[in-house]
């Protein structure tokens, strides 16, 4: 290992690991702008399109809540990887400096625990699409639509996980801005 990818101190993350971070972040934030114009475009035509001709597309609004599952489960990645996901933050609050690391990795690897529970039973659900061979919209399977969630749900497990071993700085909560004591 050397001495570019060590930790610059004992509780940060490797620097590989924050560089991977920086990758997905650059992903899922044009990702979620290409969700957002495709609703936006989509919703925008079928709406002109209804009142100016009578009819949209068929598949149009089928569409548009895939993209909305797409943009709540990449949203949902973008807070966890952000640290800016929803917290009940009695223990910060309240509690001395070693409860509060305590209390902050148990609570990171409790969601990475529920988020890989929701990937491996997600999979289930899944599979049972694909069998049935349910099509979401136009000729695009279902199963294909709704992989999207135990991906990003793994994602946030090991996001979680690693959040857990290399806690991010304490935030002032209302912004997400680093706070110092």
């Amino acid at each position: 290992m050397s001495a570019e990818d060590e930790p610059a101190a004992e509780h940060e993350a490797p620097l590989i690991w924050v560089r991977i971070q920086r990758i997905v972040q650059a992903v899922e934030t044009a990702l979620l702008v290409f969700l957002l114009g495709v609703m936006v475009a989509i919703a925008v035509y079928q709406v002109l399109a209804r009142n100016l001709f009578g009819g949209g597309l068929v598949w149009g609004t089928a569409l548009v809540q895939v993209a909305m599952l797409w943009m709540t489960m990449v949203g949902a990645s973008v807070a966890v990887g952000g640290n800016r996901h929803i917290k009940i933050d009695i223990v910060n609050r309240f509690g001395g400096a070693k409860l509060q690391a305590f209390a902050s990795r148990a609570t990171a690897l409790f969601a990475a625990a529920l988020c890989g529970a929701l990937g491996w039973y997600s999979i289930d659900f899944i599979r049972w699409d694909y069998i049935d061979g349910v099509l979401a919209f136009a000729n695009v399977p279902a199963w294909l639509c709704e992989s999207v969630i135990p991906v990003v749900a793994f994602w946030m497990a090991l996001r979680f996980v690693l959040q857990a071993i290399w806690p991010p700085p304490a935030t002032d909560g209302e912004h997400g801005e680093e706070f110092q004591a």
